[in-house]
């Protein structure tokens, strides 16, 4: 199972890495934040391997709060670029 869990965290890493040459050579604004959108989900789920790993459940909390930080800032950017402002 340790096995298994380090090669998913391996390729996790990877696939976020990967999302770096979106961000800096994405053609649009929205194609650079949705890459910026999935390295968030992807660390929040590498947080939670590392704490299967570890035998921690607290940093479980962490990754849960982390994503959802992530998802509130992904809403609020979609929203400025829509309408030019945050609040109606």
């Amino acid at each position: 199972m340790e096995i298994i869990l380090t090669i998913t965290s391996v390729i996790l890493g990877i696939a976020a890495f990967l999302c770096l040459y979106r961000v800096a050579r994405g053609p649009t604004l929205p194609d650079r934040m949705m890459a910026i959108n999935v390295i968030g989900t992807t660390t929040a789920v590498m947080l939670v391997i590392i704490a299967v790993q570890v035998g921690q459940p607290f940093v479980i909390d962490i990754a849960l709060t982390y994503a959802m930080l992530g998802f509130l800032v992904t809403i609020v950017a979609s929203r400025y670029l829509t309408t030019g402002r945050i609040f109606p």
